[in-house]
């Protein structure tokens, strides 16, 4: 049995080198838990970082990485490059916001326009051909017959 990454989290972390991140950290939920994750593991992955900086005018805010852009996934950080982190309970409510709508944007641009936030019914489409109605079992015995 594999196990996957079932559970997930933002959080903030300061990494050397690259500044304060604001991302996802996915862990198995069975296996371990995030600050096990965060504090024990040699490396973990941080799902769509966003740098967090600090405006004059509008506080905190929570711009796209530079990293975001040379991957699809995540970016794998080394844990003793990591100098402090923020749990998502501790996190101020703007920068998951911020984050949030973001990632939203980022989503809504890899959806084709055509499916982007329509659930279509198979009925609404009279063009569409339906899949045949009847038994989905072939007896053997009845397709041996017509032979």
């Amino acid at each position: 049995m594999k196990l996957h990454q079932n559970a997930k989290e933002m959080v903030l972390v300061q990494v050397d080198g690259l500044g304060l991140l604001l991302g996802e950290i996915r862990y198995n939920r069975q296996t371990e838990t995030v600050l096990f994750a965060l504090e024990k593991a040699a490396f973990f992955d941080l799902y769509f970082p966003c740098a967090v900086i600090y405006d004059q005018q509008q506080g905190p805010v929570v711009r796209p990485h530079i990293m975001t852009t040379v991957t699809s996934s995540s970016i794998r950080i080394q844990r003793s490059k990591v100098s402090c982190f923020v749990l998502e309970a501790d996190l101020n409510t703007s920068l998951v916001e911020q984050y949030n709508i973001l990632f939203d944007t980022l989503i809504s641009r890899q959806v084709p326009p055509l499916h982007r936030g329509q659930i279509t019914d198979p009925d609404d489409n009279p063009d569409k051909p339906q899949p045949p109605s009847g038994p989905r079992v072939v007896p053997l015995r009845d397709h041996k017959d017509k032979k």
